[in-house]
């Protein structure tokens, strides 16, 4: 007897052909990605060499490893205790199945971009249809960020937690509408994975999970009530996801105080505040990537096409009345908009660790995602028979946006025989300790950070576990200390006398020794904070391993015991606590007014012939752009001339020392705010071969260049050297923030470019001689002007105020204040003379010079600005009793006036001691 096929079809007809489609969207972006070997994004080498000590640590049976002895120049690191290691964990399983690291790194990139996809669909579905949703996951993945992530950033577990947190969302929404075993696991999996893959955007994430888990039980409860379990799931599935990250997060909050990241580092805030977006640059419009320019930045951004049709999706909310949906988009986007920019420094000061995460453009990870829903809604504005084509004409816009962005404008790093070797030469050459930026995981033991050679890094190559004797105590303090190594951290250690051995190894706890078989103490070294044990006379035998810590067992039990109710609440399920909704009619949980099935249609899934089509449109693109486009065009893109680069708007073509080549600039501010930033692209082209370290220093000085209001100094990659990043028929663009200082005054300035000998710290010459080139844009600082009250009523040339003085004797000389006021455009520079008088006004002493020490020229000053020029001396002479000022220019002397009345000798008589400026 043959079962009927009926059921099946049934359930096949049923399917919703959308998952499959939103599966196969970010083909287009993720095939330019595939290569043997790694693209040199920021962070890709840093955990591709992460992904490679997992899988030989999980080749040597060590099933949840903590601890890399090759790490931080072979003293041992603990990143995998502090760093969440989900993602290289992942990475380490393909590795035992012979994927090479480099490979695996791709592979996980490419899952997560489409796991985000796939995210990004689900949780559009529980509002949109199918074709709203399809069309949210395109938004999503092509949304600037997620190309930022892949070919400038390189973050593999922050594109993985970002690809969650759409999962998450869904599950908090889940739990919300429908309190079951189920759904309580449908949140607690994917932000299990959060926790174990990126701690800040898990942090990030929290900012949003916490006031929804208070909130939507409430809007949920309105008509079914059961407020009381609704917020009882969403508690279950985040203890649950806490549950099963135990074995990371205990261990990381119980010796968190072993490591430096426990202090907070003093330049934390100002490099936070440094990093803020500027509000024009969240939507602006990013360009084509320049395949010439070594060092291309991909802007972060939103995009331009994102927030346009988000404006335009939450007006077509608006139109069909879906009033929460709306209102939670619209709070959500503003919340993550708002902690992207200054005004909520203070938030992210106040909130505990928040500040370490330092860089808050990380919050365009989940702009992008609520840019997408929104975006999605946009079809909502047509009727249903119009979805599939307005779909179809989406992606294709969608994806032409993306495209200048797609294409490989990184180079790949090659890895033919990678080794333990590899990671200990790239500290060495990058200085990122421990595949860290920091260094934030180096225990705490120690006056001194463990940042010399490693000893015999080649035999890494063959034996990465190797921990080696301190040498150096058996050549220096005890030479007849003799060492055989036994193999797998075992000696045979002989010594003369009774003595301390130290092993070159970070001192940490989980660490343990034993001497003849018998368990030993063993302590920190005060220099380094090695691995020490003391030692009697004679020959034992010692065996060094790390064993772990009461911490890390307790966290792998309740890890244990959480995938335990895991599984039995997925066995369960079906078999669910609320039995009366085992038959309900799903219902789209953030319905409106006018949100019904036939005007909405939330309900519809996407039709297999449609879902082909896009399925097979994307595939066939993908191939042509990867197999025909990228090789032998250049559409999308540009391909500059070395010496004109595209983007380049003021040419400058100035040589420094015959090394660097500074091409020009762009330029596209003229005024700052004290505190703010002001941005300069620098295009620079390297000259000749070299093998010297060089960086340059770009600064905004005062008009005499006597003084900085902002400096900003830079590392070029690998050193500045060609052979790392400077190939003679490049250029390379180079984005300077500057920082301005927040005491700067309102005045203007130069922005002034030096490239500085890394050796020597010399500034390299120009041809001319000078040390650096000043840009010819004045910069304007809008800072607050004094409050200078008018006391005076002089005016000079019916332009310049004399609002208030003050001559005040200060030790051997008179320091003379004037309160100046621009009452008018000022055509000349003038000079203030600055005359001491005696009893018979005679001219006793002179000192004439430009107002406000000629940092700001008068022709310069603003109509209305008030100006506090306190930069003018008189020696204190006891035969000067007054002291006469006035303003002269090319023309000579400025005529004064006082109450409309001309003033005799256009001059201000003032008295020693007067002071008319206080207030």
């Amino acid at each position: 007897m043959t079962t009927s096929p009926a059921p099946f079809k049934s359930r096949l007809n049923l399917f919703d052909w959308g998952w499959l489609a939103a599966a196969l969207l970010p083909l287009v972006g993720i095939l330019p990605t595939l290569s043997d070997g790694v693209i040199r994004a920021a962070d890709a080498p840093l955990h591709m060499h992460r992904i490679f000590a997992m899988t030989t640590l999980l080749g040597e049976g060590i099933l949840w490893p903590r601890w890399v002895p090759w790490f931080h120049l072979g003293y041992g690191y603990p990143v995998f205790n502090f760093y969440p290691p989900g993602t290289f964990y992942l990475g380490g399983l393909l590795g035992l199945l012979g994927i090479t690291a480099p490979l695996a790194f791709t592979l996980l990139a490419a899952l997560a971009w489409v796991l985000g996809s796939l995210g990004t669909y689900g949780l559009a579905r529980r509002f949109l249809p199918a074709s709203g949703a399809l069309l949210a996951a395109m938004l999503w993945a092509y949304a600037p960020s997620r190309l930022f992530e892949v070919w400038d950033q390189g973050s593999l577990p922050q594109m993985m937690a970002a690809a969650l947190i759409p999962w998450v969302f869904g599950g908090l929404l889940r739990c919300a509408e429908q309190p079951t075993r189920r759904h309580t696991v449908a949140l607690a999996l994917p932000l299990a994975g959060m926790i174990f893959s990126h701690q800040p955007i898990t942090l990030l994430t929290a900012l949003f999970v916490a006031p929804g888990a208070l909130l939507l039980p409430l809007w949920f409860a309105r008509g079914q009530g059961m407020l009381l379990r609704r917020w009882l799931s969403i508690s279950a599935g985040l203890a649950l996801a806490g549950g099963l990250a135990a074995i990371f997060l205990i261990p990381l909050a119980a010796e968190l105080r072993y490591v430096e990241s426990a202090q907070q580092a003093p330049d934390v805030i100002p490099y936070l505040t440094s990093n803020f977006l500027q509000p024009a640059q969240i939507f602006m419009r990013p360009l084509a990537v320049d395949l010439t320019d070594m060092r291309f930045e991909m802007p972060e951004t939103l995009g331009l096409l994102g927030g346009v049709l988000a404006l335009v999706g939450l007006a077509a909310l608006l139109r069909h009345r879906r009033w929460v949906t709306l209102l939670l988009i619209l709070v959500a986007l503003g919340w993550a908009l708002f902690f992207m920019l200054r005004p909520s420094l203070v938030v992210w000061e106040t909130i505990p660790f928040m500040a370490q995460l330092r860089f808050p453009g990380r919050l365009l990870r989940f702009g992008a995602l609520f840019i997408a829903l929104a975006g999605g809604a946009t079809l909502l504005w047509l009727p249903r028979r119009w979805h599939m084509p307005a779909l179809g004409a989406a992606l294709l816009v969608t994806l032409a946006a993306a495209l200048p962005l797609v294409y490989p404008n990184q180079a790949f790093v090659q890895y033919p025989n990678l080794s333990a070797l590899d990671e200990v030469r790239m500290e060495e050459r990058e200085y990122n300790w421990g595949t860290t930026s920091y260094d934030e995981f180096n225990p705490i033991w120690g006056e001194k950070p463990g940042w010399d050679v490693a000893i015999e890094p080649e035999t890494y190559i063959t034996d990465p576990l190797r921990v080696f004797v301190n040498r150096l105590d058996m050549i220096r303090q005890y030479p007849e200390l003799q060492v055989e190594e036994l193999g797998g951290m075992h000696y045979r250690i002989t010594v003369a006398s009774a003595r301390p051995v130290r092993f070159r190894q970070f001192y940490f706890p989980g660490w343990t020794a034993t001497v003849n078989g018998q368990p030993a103490e063993i302590y920190p070294e005060e220099e380094i904070g090695q691995i020490t044990l003391d030692l009697p006379a004679g020959t034992h035998e010692v065996a060094l391993a790390y064993t772990g810590t009461t911490a890390q067992a307790v966290g792998a039990v309740v890890t244990l015991v959480s995938i335990g109710a895991v599984v039995g609440m997925l066995w369960g399920w079906r078999r669910s606590s609320y039995p009366e909704w085992q038959n309900r009619t799903p219902q789209p949980p953030l319905q409106g007014a006018r949100g019904s099935k036939t005007q909405s249609g939330w309900d519809e899934v996407l039709p297999r012939r449609s879902a082909l089509i896009i399925m097979t449109a994307i595939t066939a693109f993908a191939l042509v752009n990867t197999l025909l486009i990228t090789p032998n065009t250049t559409w999308f893109r540009y391909r500059s001339d070395p010496d004109t680069p595209a983007y380049m708007r003021s040419p400058v073509q100035q040589s420094f020392g015959g090394v660097f080549k500074l091409l020009g600039y762009t330029l596209d501010q003229t005024e700052v705010t004290p505190g703010g930033l002001l941005n300069v692209t620098l295009f620079w082209r390297a000259e000749r071969e070299f093998a010297q370290g060089y960086r340059p220093v770009v600064q905004l000085v005062n008009w005499p260049v006597s003084a900085a209001w902002g400096s900003v100094e830079p590392f070029f990659p690998g050193g500045g050297k060609t052979d790392t990043g400077y190939p003679l028929d490049r250029f390379a663009s180079e984005l300077h923030s500057i920082p301005v200082f927040a005491d700067a005054p309102p005045y203007i300035g130069r922005i002034s470019v030096q490239m500085i000998d890394a050796v020597t710290n010399t500034p390299l010459r120009l041809p001319d001689g000078s040390d650096r080139v000043l840009l010819p844009d004045v910069i304007r600082i809008q800072g607050a002007t004094p409050d200078l009250p008018d006391r005076l009523g002089y005016r000079f040339a019916d332009a310049i105020d004399l609002r208030c003085a003050v001559v005040q004797l200060e030790g051997e000389q008179y320091r003379i204040r004037l309160g100046w006021r621009a009452a008018a455009s000022i055509p000349n520079d003038v000079i203030v003379f600055v005359h001491g008088l005696n009893a018979d006004g005679t001219l006793v002493a002179q000192n004439d010079a430009a107002p406000l020490a000629g940092q700001y020229p008068a022709p310069s000053w603003l109509p209305g600005q008030t100006l506090d020029d306190d930069a003018h001396t008189l020696p204190a002479d006891p035969a000067i009793s007054a002291v006469a000022i006035g303003l002269s220019d090319v023309n000579g002397r400025l005529r004064v006036t006082r109450n409309g009345q001309p003033v005799p000798d256009d001059r201000v008589i003032l008295t020693p001691g007067e002071n008319t400026c206080a207030a």
